[in-house]
């Protein structure tokens, strides 16, 4: 049994990647690496936005691949080999060759991360208890916020000495290698026997009836076109324009050539700190209620930026973003995480979330590369980014079911279309089966022996 100190530190090491890598190449550090690099570059808008979106093209493939790996490999063994190569591709980040070569290093880095990252979250789900669970996966987004406003605060300590550039690096790549020593410590879920076999032949029916259901099936149309609509309306919102422009967002407010540094802090405490409310209503309030609650402060964020640009406020840019951040933090940030963990059959989960995942970082490449040519009309930006998370909102309200009080087994049923009668949940601890009736799984070994012997 792991214990949930462990978990804590892998839950924290792991949205620490994630965060520290989104916050370590902004634009106050190209200008350092640039002073630096052997190989003479101009740093053009162009340069900036292939260095920005170079680590969310890792992303995507990292997601693309993680399905693939979990079904040749344990995640402990994924995890560990993820995050030393993601050590590897930090600490070659700080070597200031080329532009060219720092947007390949980061695209392996965000491989190793991404593939950390699409694992490991459903992993603490199969390795904690309920009580843990929650716990964890709200968390998670706070610890993701905080490796934001560490790296921030970080490149706020480097300032304009390019000889310190390539401390941006140095604490992700620390990060890195503790996430892979914590990773090979974890010891893998282990099913008893005994726990099964007492079950097993009440089972056979609808097992037959699961293993039967492939990700081509009907019956996994409505969680595909969940989980396509959840990727698109997370990302399309602009989560990841107001992390990576910082500079572009909040220079004309700052009027610094630090203001890419102060952005950076001010979305990860945003980040940090907005993640914090949602905590103690995690294990209490319906999952559907505080993810759009958060959906409808971000959309409010989003129509406060419109008019913040359609009549130059720059007071309001700072306002709008900040309202937009802390409703994503409440809602599609922090419970992203516990939603998707809890909406997917338990067979399907890790090749949905690799599909989510995937669609997520196309959808953020595509919107990162194209906010600088709305640079003279942001409001027209902002506005399709609340038209398009808006309406995904609305969708999803229906569409997604509702998991707070549920099983495991209630919700395969519910998602699979398989019938109440022959879904019932039977758990002890991880470990869960369904069966015809529901047996008491407090019975001991010796209990059902001799019950079936009687009926003998």
């Amino acid at each position: 049994m792991n214990s949930f100190g462990k978990l804590i530190a892998l839950s924290f090491l792991v949205s620490n990647n994630y965060g520290g890598a989104l916050s370590s190449a902004n634009t106050q550090i190209m200008d350092l690496y640039k002073q630096k690099s052997y190989i003479a570059f101009e740093f053009t808008s162009v340069v900036n936005s292939i260095v920005t979106v170079s680590i969310i093209v890792g992303f995507m493939f990292g997601a693309m691949f993680a399905s693939t790996l979990t079904k040749r490999f344990n995640k402990r063994k994924i995890g560990a080999v993820a995050s030393g190569l993601a050590c590897l591709f930090n600490l070659l980040s700080m070597i200031p060759v080329h532009w060219i070569y720092l947007a390949f290093m980061r695209m392996f880095l965000g491989a190793c991360i991404t593939t950390v990252c699409t694992i490991i979250p459903g992993w603490l789900f199969e390795l904690s208890t309920d009580s843990q669970r929650n716990f964890l996966s709200s968390a998670y987004q706070f610890f993701l916020g905080l490796g934001i406003f560490i790296s921030s605060a970080v490149m706020l300590g480097i300032r304009d000495d390019p000889d310190k550039f390539w401390q941006a690096f140095l604490y992700d790549a620390v990060v890195n290698i503790l996430c892979a020593i914590v990773c090979l410590t974890i010891k893998e879920q282990e099913t008893s026997l005994d726990q099964v076999k007492s079950t097993q032949d009440t089972v056979k029916e609808v097992q037959v009836q699961t293993n039967e259901i492939t990700m081509k099936s009907k019956q996994l149309t409505k969680a595909k076109v969940t989980m396509i609509l959840f990727a698109i309306g997370t990302q399309v919102c602009g989560i990841n324009v107001v992390m990576m422009y910082a500079t572009q967002i909040f220079q004309n407010y700052f009027n610094s050539p630090m203001s890419a540094v102060y952005g950076s802090l001010i979305a990860g405490g945003v980040n940090t700190f907005a993640a914090l409310p949602p905590l103690p209503f995690v294990a209490r309030a319906n999952r559907k209620t505080l993810l759009f609650l958060g959906w409808f402060v971000m959309n409010i964020g989003h129509l406060l930026l419109i008019a913040a640009y359609v009549f130059d406020k720059q007071p309001l840019v700072l306002a709008g973003s900040i309202v937009f951040l802390m409703g994503f933090e409440f809602g599609p940030g922090t419970m992203s995480v516990v939603v998707l963990g809890e909406i997917h059959p338990r067979k399907f989960n890790q090749p949905l979330n690799s599909l989510g995942y995937t669609i997520m970082w196309i959808v953020n490449i595509i919107v990162v590369l194209t906010f600088p040519f709305f640079s003279s009309k942001v409001w027209l930006a902002y506005t399709i980014y609340f038209g398009i998370s808006f309406v995904c909102g609305v969708a999803l309200c229906k569409l997604m079911p509702e998991t707070k009080g549920k099983t495991s087994d209630q919700i395969d049923a519910e998602v699979l279309g398989i019938k109440q009668s022959k879904a019932e949940a039977v758990e002890e601890g991880n470990n869960a089966v369904i069966a015809e009736e529901v047996v008491d799984v407090k019975h001991s070994r010796q209990d059902i022996e001799l019950a079936t012997m009687a009926d003998k």
